[in-house]
């Protein structure tokens, strides 16, 4: 829960982009680790506490990127008249995506295995990183009125704040 007053501390200094890559890469590299202390097998205390940390660190990087700023760019980049129909889209979007992963682990565990499918997730976090490069808008310090007006001009997602 701490780890989200550094999104709140860095959003507006550093942008949201920024805030979201190094969120994407912490989560990428903490499943990358846990899947390979997971392949090398744990078995002394020494690695079930790092890899306990390690997997904290992970939450620490979704709780100070993607987990608060989701909720923010979305709300950014609807227009006005569709703002509630928006909000809800990507609501609904960003919950079954929780639940697709929720009812997707165990599976994937028993068929993947531990360590391959930490590793997915690590490439998912990965493809996310690229996603955030290339598409996600640089909203910091734009006008809610700017983006809605970049919006309804055409421009591509990725450059609605500029």
């Amino acid at each position: 829960m701490f780890a989200t007053f550094i999104a709140i501390g860095l959003v507006d200094k550093w942008g949201r982009k920024p805030v979201l890559k190094v969120g994407f890469a912490v989560m990428a590299s903490a499943m990358a680790i846990l899947g390979y202390f997971l392949h090398a097998g744990i078995s002394t205390s020494f690695e079930q506490y790092s890899a306990a940390f390690v997997l904290l660190v992970f939450i620490v990087g979704f709780a100070m990127s993607a987990g608060p700023l989701i909720w923010v760019l979305c709300s950014e980049i609807q227009p006005l008249k569709a703002r509630d129909f928006g909000i809800t889209v990507s609501t609904a979007t960003n919950w079954i995506a929780n639940m697709i992963v929720g009812a997707t682990f165990l599976s994937f565990l028993q068929i993947l295995g531990n360590a391959n499918t930490f590793w997915l997730y690590a490439g998912l976090n990965l493809i996310f990183l690229i996603v955030t490069f290339f598409v996600i808008p640089e909203t910091k310090g734009v006008s809610l009125e700017q983006i809605e007006d970049n919006l309804m001009a055409g421009k591509p997602l990725s450059k609605l704040g500029c």
